[in-house]
């Protein structure tokens, strides 16, 4: 632990490559489709938040491809797969986000200026290409429902009286 200038502790710096490198091992080890949580992650590669999140970005944009496996939020946790319906499933759930934040662009931003935006290049561009893109979110969204669906695990049955609240 460090000190910052008001004397609070602080974690020490840690590369984000070897936290990287760290949380992989620690998925590799737990296999394939195996949903670790966020917590026991953090816990066992002895990251704060920030720094798993660094590492998350790490591991996305440079050991997948290395690897040559998917790395998923799914469900609550983290896990490494090659399986293609998990795989489609969170590249859908991604994609709707960003869909999402496409269409508010379009609403919140440049389509209220109507007629105006055939005034502005740029934004008769990004209006245009905007709307490309949900198309083709449209068009993937499609695809994404012709993959089998990923087995859910049998979520436990809640017993009504143990958890009551008197």
């Amino acid at each position: 632990m460090t000190r910052t200038a008001t004397g609070a502790a602080r974690a020490a710096p840690v590369p984000t490559q070897h936290l990287a490198e760290l949380a992989w091992h620690l998925f590799d080890e737990a296999g394939d489709d195996v949903l670790l949580p966020r917590g026991h992650v953090t816990e066992r590669i002895h990251a704060t938040d920030g720094q798993f999140e660094r590492a998350k970005g790490y591991i996305r944009d440079h050991m997948t491809m290395e690897k040559g496996k998917a790395f998923l939020a799914y469900r609550g946790g983290y896990m490494i797969t090659t399986d293609p319906a998990k795989i489609a499933e969170n590249a859908s759930l991604r994609m709707r986000r960003i869909n999402t934040e496409l269409r508010r662009v379009l609403s919140g931003c440049i389509n209220p200026l109507g007629d105006q935006v055939a005034d502005y290049e740029v934004l008769a561009m990004f209006q245009d290409e905007i709307a490309h893109m949900t198309r083709t979110y449209e068009r993937m969204t499609k695809a994404t429902m012709t993959m089998p669906k990923p087995v859910r695990p049998a979520k436990a049955k809640r017993r009504r009286g143990a958890t009551a609240r008197r």
